[in-house]
């Protein structure tokens, strides 16, 4: 009977303690404000790209401090809302000669290689007038680690401006980018090492579309973008394919018709022990300034081939269980 009590007992203390681990794990996202270091610094990580790896995200993003000679900064969290600076990764006239200290660097984006262990940031690397129209690739062997310029120039020959990558679950990556003065959306397959593009493939010609961000949810792709209107906000709108490379559905308008003052930089996969949840994370630019261009993040929803925004000045949400509430 001792034995069944203390049985017992430890089961009520596992779940006890289970609750409240997953109660310390819900975190209030607030829209509107700056995001801070916990030193009170602003945090400088604008059209950012995340990577997740155990416990930590890390984020890397156009430092705007400067405005319009951008590096790109490293940050990490455990809960999307405490960001900590971890370095410049990126800095003009410092990380390679031929960067020199007069390109804009924009868009830039981190991946994984699966097969080399090392750490790939591919970006827009654009010449103060956008005459370069070129993209550039950078590596590293450690997420935090020194960054080396490995390419730069336009993909395959073709003019490159506005970027995202995105990675297969077969770890196949590949870059996308605005092409030919914006017209179209470029779809460039990477070298398995993730240093070259070696194929082009090119999508929603004419339509004049920029801020690409694919989501994968079972057999479906879902590309968002938004069109290319300076700094000022635009209609978000999605199309959805069984293939990346073909097939894609006509544009449809998604949220209101200024994507809620926001443009798309990246859709986070927060997956749960109860459910995953994919959060939207937009910039608010030039809010008031293009150094305090804001973050945004609000739920959205997929389901039979649709996307629904759920946009909220605020929210809770479970880095543990991935629910979410208002």
């Amino acid at each position: 009977m001792l034995r069944s009590l203390t049985l017992s007992l430890l089961l009520l203390l596992c779940a006890f303690l289970n609750v409240h681990h997953s109660f310390a794990q819900w975190v209030r996202i607030e829209n509107g404000k700056l995001w801070l270091t916990a030193e009170g610094d602003t945090v400088q990580a604008h059209a950012p790209g995340f990577l997740r790896e155990g416990d930590t995200w890390y984020m890397v993003g156009e430092d705007r401090s400067r405005e319009y000679r951008p590096d790109v900064n490293l940050y990490k969290s455990t809960d999307l809302q405490h960001w900590t600076f971890v370095r410049k990764i990126i800095q003009n006239g410092v990380t390679s000669p031929e960067l020199g200290a007069s390109r804009m660097i924009e868009r830039a984006k981190l991946l994984r290689n699966p097969r080399t262990g090392r750490y790939v940031v591919w970006c827009h690397w654009e010449s103060s007038n956008y005459g370069a129209s070129e993209a550039a690739c950078f590596e590293s062997d450690a997420v935090d680690g020194e960054y080396r310029l490995v390419w730069s120039g336009r993909p395959l020959g073709i003019k490159s401006r506005d970027c995202n990558v995105f990675q297969d679950l077969d770890g196949t990556a590949y870059f996308i980018s605005t092409t030919e003065e914006n017209r179209h959306l470029g779809l460039f397959r990477l070298a398995p090492d993730y240093l070259s593009a070696q194929s082009h493939t090119q999508l929603f010609p004419e339509q004049r579309r920029e801020a690409p961000v694919v989501v994968r949810l079972g057999g479906r792709y879902y590309m968002f973008s938004s069109a290319c209107s300076g700094w000022a906000p635009n209609q978000c709108k999605v199309s959805v394919s069984t293939r990346l490379d073909a097939g894609w559905s006509p544009l449809e308008n998604i949220g209101d018709d200024k994507a809620f003052r926001t443009q798309i930089a990246a859709v986070l996969e927060i997956r749960g022990t109860r459910q995953t949840t994919y959060l939207y994370v937009g910039d608010r630019w030039k809010d008031p300034t293009l150094a305090e261009t804001k973050t945004i993040l609000f739920p959205i929803t997929f389901h039979d081939g649709k996307c629904e925004f759920h946009y909220m000045d605020s929210f809770e949400l479970n880095l543990q269980t991935g629910e979410w509430k208002r």
